[in-house]
């Protein structure tokens, strides 16, 4: 409260009698009757002083309310004293040597809390790890759906996929107790007389974290069908070279089976689908087939615009009527998909042979009309066909007189355009020489190049050599996103 003249005088000669009251035992002669008196003769002017008119309401009040509430709880604290010997004399220095008491106890308690507080912290931070380690066996690879706005396309795409996702499934790999990784995958037949399922999907699923080619350890599958019914799998194809594996569940219910297209399909509106493992939900995503080279090293990749996570891959890519021209692979900037003319003749492979035979010729190529402007410019041929950008010296490309810059218009009597024509051509060519010769014989074809030096036709024939089980692709796999750190903060989040 205000004071009004002369208010800090009065207000100090209090504070000096409410200190004389609180000097310590042994340094006051008088009675304890007399410290009574003395406090309440203080508390009554203390009262006195807190209704006594207010001559400058302008002035801030903080200061002397806080005065006044010092006064009374120093007076309080006065009358439940001990007993205490009186003394008129003042202590010099007193009520300095009182605040440093109070600031050292509230040190010590604020000193007190704060350790307190430092071991919850450190405790909840270890409860944390020990839960992130356990939750990191769980990938949190995102879902995909953008077929929700409403559109009259997307009210299209859904109907078609909504016809498709009976033979669309969903997939996880384990090892020790610990889930890998998540994919997508089509039935791709289905027997209720044997109770046996084979679905298509991406070898991404158990391919080892640690070695590029090989199967992880111990893998166990499981698969998430149409019906949200959780099955075991196993394993029976995998091709690392073409990323691609067949998995078997036991089920005595009957699945539609895709429809896998035989021809290559360079263009035209089509819907990446997959199978969410967690929720079992389906997911779609739109887009158009681009003419558009692949960054991955398997130069049988084509690309589409659809826009797809890692819980896609090995999800098919279907046409608006249903059928599937690929699956799917994950690329940070285009979803690239491997055509279904090059996986129906790999399932032949397998099935005849129990390996995929493919010819190696040695040389790396890229379709004219996916060439770099600067690079075309170059070209004495820009009609159809691959442009060779690189031959391995010694291989059967070299020995037969290819070049770089050269341009290959046919082979083996036909002419070819895409990628996975070659790709086709060249399993099928293998096929019919496992059909009259063995596996160690050698395959030759004729090609026909423009070549770079002159611009003119060459025909040459080329002596390939059968690959080699040690040479494969480089694939682009992501290693899993696992939740151990998100976990962490937002269980730290829920702590404080």
């Amino acid at each position: 409260m205000p004071h009004g003249p002369g208010g800090e005088r009065d207000t100090g000669r209090r504070r000096q009698r409410v200190e004389r009251k609180m000097i310590p035992p042994g340094t006051r002669a008088e009675p304890l009757a007399q410290d009574v008196e003395s406090s309440e003769r203080s508390q009554i002017e203390t009262t006195d002083a807190r209704t006594s008119p207010v001559d400058e309401p302008d002035k801030p009040l903080a200061q002397d309310g806080e005065s006044v509430e010092r006064s009374q709880i120093e007076t309080t604290d006065a009358r439940t004293a001990p007993e205490e010997s009186a003394s008129t004399k003042e202590s010099p220095g007193f009520n300095s040597g009182v605040q440093n008491v109070l600031t050292e106890e509230m040190t010590e308690r604020f000193m007190r809390i704060m350790t307190s507080h430092a071991a919850k912290r450190s405790n909840n931070a270890a409860k944390v790890r020990r839960e992130s380690v356990n939750c990191c066996n769980l990938t949190v690879e995102r879902d995909f759906c953008d077929v929700d706005d409403g559109s009259f396309r997307s009210s299209k795409a859904r109907i078609v996929a909504v016809r498709a996702s009976p033979s669309v499934v969903g997939l996880s790999s384990f090892s020790d107790g610990k889930r890998i990784r998540v994919c997508s995958g089509c039935v791709i037949a289905s027997n209720g007389s044997s109770d046996t399922t084979k679905i298509l999907t991406s070898a991404t699923l158990v391919r080892s974290l640690s070695t590029n080619n090989s199967v992880i350890p111990d893998v166990k599958i499981k698969v998430c069908l149409p019906n949200a019914h959780i099955l075991d799998g196993s394993i029976s194809m995998v091709d690392f070279h073409y990323n691609i594996a067949v998995v078997e569940v036991n089920s005595d219910q009957k699945f539609p089976e895709a429809v896998l297209v035989s021809d290559v399909i360079k263009r035209g509106a089509v819907l990446a689908l997959g199978r969410f493992y967690d929720h079992g939900r389906l997911m779609c995503a739109q887009g158009e087939i681009r003419k558009q080279a692949s960054s991955f090293e398997c130069s049988e990749l084509l690309v589409s615009s659809c826009h797809t996570t890692m819980a896609g891959v090995g999800g098919p890519l279907v046409k608006y009527n249903g059928q599937v021209v690929g699956i799917n692979f994950y690329g940070e900037n285009h979803t690239p998909f491997l055509s279904t003319a090059v996986i129906i003749r790999c399932l032949d492979h397998w099935k005849s042979y129990g390996k995929i035979i493919r010819p190696w010729l040695g040389l790396i190529y890229t379709p004219v009309d996916m060439l770099p402007l600067r690079v075309l410019e170059k070209c004495t041929y820009i009609d159809k066909g691959f442009y060779i950008s690189k031959v391995a010296k010694g291989s059967p490309a070299d020995v037969a007189g290819l070049c770089v810059g050269d341009v290959l218009i046919e082979c083996a009597g036909k002419v070819v355009s895409t990628a996975p024509e070659l790709g086709a051509l060249l399993l099928d060519l293998c096929n019919k020489q496992m059909e009259s010769y063995t596996l160690e014989s050698n395959m030759t074809m004729e090609v026909v190049v423009r070549k770079q030096l002159n611009g003119r036709e060459a025909r040459m024939t080329v002596t390939a050599d059968v690959l080699s089980g040690c040479s494969y692709y480089s694939w682009y796999d992501p290693l899993p996103s696992y939740n151990d750190k998100k976990m962490a903060t937002m269980r730290f989040m829920e702590y404080y």
